[in-house]
């Protein structure tokens, strides 16, 4: 039994670091937002992503470099990962934010990216 839950979290472990591979493999400055939602993003919600990322990048408020990759998956479109089950995905829109391949931010909130870097 013991050998059964070990290799369950093995995969499942193996899962999550493949699909954050998968997410940031054309990252560019070490950065990487993704935006997951459930239903094509409001305009209202891209404007307000929008402001708060120029206000990162324009401020040079994260050093090592503007955010420039940034990326919208709807979950309900077929994936090669179950990213909802993956980051636990509840409330949509969702946002990670990728740094050297390491999540540094997971947010609903298009203004706690520029709270982050301040």
């Amino acid at each position: 039994m013991c050998v059964l839950i070990l290799l369950l979290v093995g995969c499942g472990q193996n899962n999550r670091e493949k699909a954050i591979e998968h997410l940031t493999q054309n990252q560019r400055n070490d950065a990487s937002l993704i935006v997951f939602t459930d239903r094509p993003a409001e305009r209202s919600f891209i404007v307000d992503l929008q402001t708060e990322l120029n206000e990162v990048n324009n401020q040079n408020l994260r050093a090592e470099g503007p955010i420039t990759n940034v990326t919208f998956y709807n979950i309900r479109d077929e994936q090669k990962f179950n990213y909802e089950k993956i980051f636990d995905l509840k409330t949509y829109p969702s946002m990670i934010l990728f740094e050297k391949g390491q999540i540094t931010l997971e947010t609903h909130k298009p203004e706690e990216i520029v709270l982050h870097f301040e």
